[in-house]
């Protein structure tokens, strides 16, 4: 056995094939690792000594600790699920625990903003100042970052990915790279952006060298997706937009869903059809099925009905048979 195994238990060497196996599909394996391990910890903690995974040691794992959040709770229950017919289908003799059915919300209906709103949001992203003048602030960024988010509809993790040559001013193109769904793709800019992004560009030169990501705070280190709140609430009190807390938003991920719906809008009202610019859609902000982009018809649908006034019936004849799974991406 590997040293790295020796503190712990007998399901380790088969927990690390099992991460190989997966990430070699494509597949993005960092929680399945926390969670795993510290399953194999707790059997070693409670005598586990062959290559099986009872199903009182699972039962045990699998109950909802105290305040422990419903996808948390499912999660880790469907990484055991998981791993257990791995072992299964190696031959071993283990408990598959049963598929936690946690119940969607469709209640929850995103933030969209007017165009007043946009507008108001990138005015106060550029009226931004520091009280105190240090290092790790992330300032700088906003101005172009705000608009990135707002004009393309990606996901703010996935901007702050972006590499220097990730974002090609030449060819006004971004390139995506290992996105949520485990996935490259090319999303194209328009000029107004790229001259922001060039502009931006400038400055970002000025800064210490001390990594290749195109937003970075003032100590030239990355801004991290988790980073922006304090900044977002303060635009959009300069804006006059009220925020009603972190979950009912406006959330600066609402830009993305205002995107979408703008976007499908605007090709209807070109006389696009909905059969043909929806896959196109769903492509582009980088969903897994067309299952996760109807949100956008339906709440299309609710804002301009002369648009999509048999909405109803097309979707329900193309979306009917499609299981609408809660792993799949669905923002």
């Amino acid at each position: 056995m590997h040293s790295q195994y020796v503190q712990r238990g007998i399901l380790a060497p088969l927990i690390q094939d099992f991460l190989v196996m997966r990430t070699n599909l494509g597949y993005k394996s960092q929680n399945y690792k926390y969670s795993l391990f510290a399953f194999d910890r707790f059997a070693r903690e409670k005598g586990l000594r062959n290559i099986t995974i009872p199903a009182d040691l699972a039962e045990q794992w699998c109950v909802r600790r105290p305040n422990e959040a419903v996808d948390t709770w499912s999660h880790r229950n469907c990484f055991l699920r998981q791993f257990s017919i791995y072992l299964s289908n190696l031959g071993y003799e283990t408990y598959v625990p049963p598929q936690v059915i946690t119940p969607k919300d469709e209640t929850f209906i995103p933030y969209i903003f007017s165009e007043a709103e946009i507008s108001a949001i990138y005015t106060a992203s550029d009226s931004l100042t520091l009280y105190d003048r240090h290092a790790h602030t992330s300032i700088m960024v906003l101005p172009a970052l705000i608009r990135m988010l707002a004009s393309t509809g990606i996901r703010i993790g996935e901007a702050v990915n972006l590499t220097k040559k990730d974002v090609n001013l030449e060819q006004n193109y971004l390139t995506l790279r290992n996105t949520k769904n485990g996935k490259d793709r090319l999303v194209p800019i328009s000029e107004s952006l790229a001259a922001v992004c060039g502009q931006y560009l400038k400055y970002r030169e000025l800064l210490p060298p001390n990594s290749d990501y195109f937003f970075v705070k003032l100590n030239g280190c990355k801004c991290q997706a988790t980073g922006f709140s304090l900044w977002w609430n303060k635009i959009l009190k300069i804006a006059c937009i009220k925020h009603r807390g972190s979950t009912v938003g406006p959330r600066i991920h609402d830009l993305r869903h205002s995107f979408c719906i703008k976007s499908l809008a605007g090709l209807l009202k070109d006389g696009k059809d909905l059969y043909y610019i929806l896959p196109i859609l769903s492509m582009y902000i980088g969903h897994t099925s067309l299952a996760s982009t109807d949100r956008y018809v339906r709440m299309t649908s609710d804002m301009y009905p002369d648009l999509l006034d048999k909405t109803e019936s097309i979707c329900s004849y193309i979306f009917s048979q499609l299981n609408y799974n809660k792993t799949h991406e669905t923002d």
